[in-house]
């Protein structure tokens, strides 16, 4: 049986339509990428006018991703929040406001586990980062094919490639932070099978399962590929996007294949399609 792997860029078109809705809101993929893509924009111009007050705001931003563990954006909103209303200058930057912090959020892996993560993070821009956020997120971009796994920031317990990939993505268009319902529908689809042109590397682990480092540097360097397959018109963190609002629209734990605008390429799609209707097939002899 011969499988045909489906365009990266005309399956990316085809999607671009579909609908999907979020905290209420619902529009095309296509407006929630631009929406991903001007808070980046707005990010950045953070990090071309370097002064006090950016230098906390980006702190604050980095800092909801990486003490939300658990991808659960609600709980990372709450700590953000409360991040923005007491840390408001670098004379704020003491253990007491990050207990009040966690506490009034009611961070649920615990205050004093967060707490350390603060305190070591900003230890880490004290000691290492110098507060260069400008010259971390561009080494970052330099060492996006590998995944920048020379970061100052990684070794800090409990913050992993995925927690700082969230982080980085609020900055960066070459960053995205994969969970499994991303890495399932990139493997319904048979994206997944692009990646065998990276599996010569023994660091990378071809699989879906972003909690493994191995394939999670299996999948950062695939989404870079499939990026550089569509020219750049779509990045790494907009494949993230598109295939989380995929996921939430029709591609999630009980699939609409029927309603999916690429159900003739997808390789999952098109064989439950094709399955269906060969079995309501009516014969008359």
């Amino acid at each position: 049986m011969q499988i045909s792997i489906p365009e990266v860029k005309p399956t990316l078109t085809n999607l671009m339509e579909v609908n999907s809705t979020f905290d209420g809101k619902s529009q095309p993929i296509s407006h929630w990428l631009t929406e991903h893509r001007n808070a980046i924009k707005k990010n950045r111009k953070l990090l071309a006018n370097k002064c006090g007050t950016n230098d906390i705001t980006i702190l604050n931003l980095f800092l909801r991703a990486l003490l939300v563990r658990a991808i659960k954006g609600e709980m990372g909103e709450r700590v953000y929040e409360e991040l923005k209303r007491i840390i408001k200058n670098k004379d704020d930057l003491i253990e007491k406001n990050y207990r009040i912090v966690l506490e009034k959020a009611n961070y649920r892996w615990g205050v004093n586990e967060g707490s350390k993560v603060i305190s070591d993070v900003v230890r880490c821009l004290n000691a290492e980062l110098n507060w260069e956020w400008r010259a971390y997120i561009d080494k970052a971009e330099k060492e996006k094919e590998n995944n920048y796994q020379d970061d100052p920031i990684l070794p800090i317990k409990n913050i992993n490639f995925k927690l700082r990939d969230l982080g980085l993505s609020d900055f960066s268009p070459h960053y995205a932070a994969f969970d499994l319902h991303v890495t399932r529908v990139l493997t319904r689809i048979g994206w997944l099978n692009y990646g065998f042109s990276l599996v010569s590397d023994s660091h990378i682990e071809m699989g879906n399962n972003p909690g493994n480092d191995k394939n999670y540097l299996f999948l950062h360097r695939l989404f870079v590929l499939l990026s550089d397959m569509t020219g750049g018109e779509f990045t790494p963190v907009d494949l993230d996007r598109i295939f989380w609002h995929l996921g939430k629209s029709k591609c999630g734990a009980e699939t609409k294949c029927f309603e999916c605008p690429i159900n003739k390429e997808c390789l999952t799609g098109k064989y439950r399609v094709q399955n269906v209707k060969s079995r309501n097939l009516t014969y008359t002899f």
